[in-house]
């Protein structure tokens, strides 16, 4: 049975090649990690372990959190890892995570925000009557605020800010709160929150189920274009810079032989 993320859904978007070097021919990445993804990792694995605690309310120290991500950022540091931004360190990115999360738990301390009804939550939510297409639901802080109101949050380490516009249109977690209405009999509305941490600012969003039921024939038809493709063409952008894929792809071996040669890259088809 075909089963679908918000993530892989996207890498088609973005690059049709990319998404059929990384799930389907599951060629050998050029480094394990980029330090953007490492960084997320590291800052929703502290997040996590400071709900654990809530949820036992057992009250961690905002010392504790942040020496608990450094020694998880010494000890998990990947042996190869594709930096982009040569102008940024490891240093850096370490220093980002602190910031990020000393900011998150001053804002939000002493972490009365509801009752939490899960962490980290995987699930399988079906596209079809039939079943034959499921999409992965994976979220990571799922909250009861009472009389039927659900929250839905979401940690991101975006350098820039969405419009309201554009989350209004955000499937992910729409799709995520699809799956909790049918899995919540007492669930009446869901209320969707992006916590921008490089901004430390809180947005949000809601759905109506007409705009879910579309969201899922949307969801559904993407699904099925990409199990119908026979071709996967490369779509060059800035993006490929941070592509793990880029070394078994001929175009981007082009674009570098290309800068070698005049010094600069054009990421123009």
């Amino acid at each position: 049975m075909p089963v679908f993320s918000h993530s892989r859904i996207a890498t088609c978007g973005v690059c049709p090649l990319r998404y059929k070097l990384s799930y389907i021919d599951f060629v050998e990445p050029v480094a394990e990690e980029t330090p953007e993804t490492y960084l997320d990792s590291r800052v929703n694995e502290a997040l996590e372990r400071l709900y654990r605690n809530v949820e036992r309310e057992k009250f961690i120290s905002k010392k504790e959190l942040l020496s608990f991500f450094t020694s998880q950022w010494k000890r998990n540091w990947p042996e190869s890892i594709l930096i982009a931004r040569e102008e940024m360190v490891e240093e850096e990115y370490r220093k980002q995570g602190e910031k990020y999360l000393k900011d998150y738990y001053e804002k939000y301390t002493p972490f009365k925000e509801g009752k939490i009804v899960a962490l980290e939550t995987t699930d399988y939510l079906s596209l079809d009557d039939e079943g034959q297409y499921e999409y992965y639901v994976r979220i990571k802080r799922l909250m009861d605020k009472g009389q039927g109101l659900y929250e839905i949050h979401e940690y991101k380490i975006n350098p820039t800010l969405p419009t309201q516009e554009f989350l209004d249109k955000e499937p992910q977690l729409a799709m995520y709160s699809l799956w909790l209405r049918r899995e919540f009999e007492s669930c009446r509305d869901v209320r969707l929150v992006w916590h921008f941490l490089a901004f430390n600012k809180e947005m949000e969003s809601w759905r109506t189920d007409k705009q879910l039921e579309n969201l899922r024939k949307e969801i559904l038809g993407k699904v099925k274009a990409i199990e119908a493709a026979k071709k996967f063409p490369a779509r060059l952008s800035r993006l490929c810079d941070s592509c793990l894929c880029r070394g078994s792809c001929s175009k981007w071996i082009e674009l570098e032989e290309q800068g070698s040669r005049s010094g600069k890259k054009s990421y123009k088809m």
